[in-house]
């Protein structure tokens, strides 16, 4: 399991911050960081799916759209295991 709880930080200060500067200052961290994450290897789409979650607290399409691409890779794991 990936530790992504810098992102979520990031993500957190984002959400909250009002000022036009901050807000791009967090972008270009979040920009790094998924950079970052993509170089150690993580799943592209996982964390595509994963930030779009984290931008917008409350939308639960995102969480669960991303709930079920990590059912769906972990299915695929067992299966690939099986064989």
């Amino acid at each position: 399991m990936v530790n992504y709880s810098e992102l979520m930080n990031l993500y957190w200060h984002l959400r909250y911050t009002r000022n036009k500067s901050a807000k791009r200052n967090q972008y270009r961290y979040i920009a790094k960081e998924k950079k970052r994450l993509l170089e150690a290897g993580v799943d592209p789409e996982e964390l595509r799916l994963f930030c779009r979650s984290l931008a917008r607290q409350w939308n639960i399409h995102a969480e669960k759209r991303l709930a079920a691409y990590r059912k769906q890779m972990s299915e695929d794991r067992e299966i690939s295991e099986n064989l």
